[in-house]
């Protein structure tokens, strides 16, 4: 319940922020990294080198999805960028050897035809593709951190504290080089923003990335990723409400069965470790 709440506010303070999607994926990078600092010192400033790999495609996946929010509904930029259950399920085969139910396969492959019904110009004439190709490489390069990040946590038993600090640092790194190499002011922004800014760190980062972090050690990925399920609904409603953003009978049917096909396969994920 922490992580859905925590996570389905991501996407409301971007775009609340009014600040580009880079810049926020950064700041909110910036000011984790500073909260989790005295806790690092404590445990002795030590950094691991395959959390800092990691970090890298975290970067990624917040710059691409934050940026698809500014494109996109933020439904259907949410329901896109929680796909990573479905790569995940194919990583915890490729990586961890484990078994994969009949259900499942058939949840995946009908989960990516709805993906591609998204592009249907027929029926989707008002949503930007590039705006729905930037929430899905959002939701792959999260599908690769968390699988880095179960193999750190789980098997080689990084401390929590050291994983978070090690990965969000390269995250902030890739975040940094992105906006310098295509010169995105860092700074010139109003209070507001940095108010925003710094609840992304707060609510949904620290509530949500770092407390499935903790969980991978635990479970697995695509079972800590299960959780995330819940966003796109927490996300729509929370930019009806407060956004007065609203999305067709079509985008609601195509998020409703992707959604579906990730609870279900959420379901076998969870009764094959029972």
């Amino acid at each position: 319940m922490i992580v859905w709440l925590s996570i389905s506010s991501a996407s409301i303070l971007v775009r609340l922020s009014n600040a580009p999607g880079s810049i926020c994926a950064f700041w909110r990078l910036f000011f984790t990294v500073l909260i989790i600092l005295p806790f690092w010192f404590k445990r002795g400033c030590k950094l691991d080198s395959f959390s800092a790999i990691s970090g890298l495609f975290l970067g990624l996946h917040f710059i691409f999805w934050m940026e698809s929010l500014f494109l996109i509904p933020v439904l259907v930029s949410t329901v896109l960028v929680v796909t990573y259950p479905f790569y995940n399920l194919i990583f915890d085969r490729l990586f961890f050897h484990e078994k994969i139910f009949l259900r499942q396969i058939i949840c995946l492959i009908t989960g990516f035809v709805c993906v591609l019904m998204y592009f249907n110009p027929f029926f989707n004439k008002d949503l930007n593709p590039i705006g729905l190709i930037l929430a899905l490489l959002g939701g792959f390069f999260a599908s690769v951190y968390f699988t880095i990040g179960r193999f750190v946590r789980k098997i080689m038993g990084v401390d929590l504290i050291i994983y978070a600090f090690s990965s969000y640092t390269s995250g902030l790194i890739v975040a940094l080089i992105y906006n310098l190499v295509y010169r995105v002011d860092l700074f010139n922004y109003t209070l507001s923003t940095y108010l925003y800014l710094v609840l992304m760190a707060i609510i949904p980062m620290l509530g949500g990335h770092t407390l499935m972090n903790y969980l991978l050690k635990y479970v697995k990925t695509s079972s800590v990723t299960a959780i995330a399920l819940g966003e796109p609904v927490g996300a729509g409603l929370l930019a009806y409400f407060i956004l007065s953003e609203t999305v067709d009978l079509y985008k609601i049917i195509l998020s409703s069965i992707i959604i579906f096909t990730l609870i279900m396969i959420a379901y076998d994920e969870i009764r094959g470790n029972l």
